[in-house]
């Protein structure tokens, strides 16, 4: 007895599943998706570390205004100069540099992504991760203007280390750090992986050397390298920071051709 299967009905919803296609990631996005797929190392640890220093600060400011005999007012105007913004996440980033050629360098190279493509990759993601730096304090910075500096004159973000109030500049001196201190990592990683210890304190002697012997020559010719941050300085040391950053990309890549894998 054979069966003959229903006709569809005109109108009538198809029970077949249509396939969804997805759109196809590129091995660059893929290399990005590497890097962040731990959200709480590269998002949750720096936003808990930013709201640490705010809670401190206004712990800080709590016990002046309690102890200290000056007026709110004075004790706001000296929170200008707080830099805690600044140095609170320097040595943390420099850690994730390191860790991102440590961790995830084997496994991707493992997977088929080539060095360039890895390399490009992260550079990318530390870029991303930059910027999210960024916007994070500018953010936080209208925030604690919104809130008269968090409601008792604690001073975090609105401070003169980060430009004063002023947001672009807040904007560039954390990209700028940020990118500095990951890229600094990075290379430090790359170099352990080819050189071990050594070739790390190697490098860290010659560019200290470099350094000394560049600002001899600068002061021996009578140039003043300071004068050159008058006008527009954040923007200034936000460059220079920058140019760290792609001076020590440069270097990873050179070192990171002929990085063994794995070691």
């Amino acid at each position: 007895m054979s069966m003959t299967q229903p006709r569809p009905v005109a109108g009538a919803p198809s029970t077949q599943s249509t396939p969804v296609t997805q759109r196809p990631v590129g091995p660059l996005m893929k290399i990005v998706r590497l890097h962040f797929a731990d959200p709480q190392r590269m998002i949750g640890v720096p936003l808990f570390i930013f709201g640490s220093v705010i809670v401190l600060c206004i712990v800080i400011m709590a016990l002046l205004r309690n102890f200290v005999p000056a007026t709110p007012a004075e004790l706001s105007e000296g929170f200008r100069y707080n830099q805690a913004t600044l140095w609170c996440f320097a040595g943390y980033f420099v850690s994730i540099g390191v860790m991102a050629y440590a961790r995830t360098m084997p496994f991707a190279l493992g997977m088929g992504s080539t060095r360039r493509q890895y390399f490009a990759g992260t550079c990318l993601a530390l870029l991303l991760e930059s910027a999210f730096i960024g916007v994070t304090m500018t953010v936080l910075l209208a925030l604690e203007k919104a809130t008269g500096h968090w409601f008792n004159g604690a001073r975090v973000f609105d401070v003169v280390a980060t430009g004063d109030g002023n947001y672009l500049s807040t904007f560039l001196m954390g990209f700028g750090l940020s990118a500095a201190m990951l890229f600094i990592g990075a290379m430090f990683a790359v170099v352990f992986l080819r050189w071990n210890q050594k070739g790390v304190i190697a490098v860290i002697f010659g560019t200290v050397a470099v350094l000394l012997a560049l600002l001899w020559l600068l002061l021996t010719a009578g140039v003043n390298p300071f004068l050159w941050f008058e006008g527009a300085t954040f923007a200034k040391i936000a460059l220079v920071m920058i140019l760290v950053a792609l001076i020590s990309a440069v270097g990873s890549w050179m070192v990171l051709r002929r990085a063994p894998v794995g070691q």
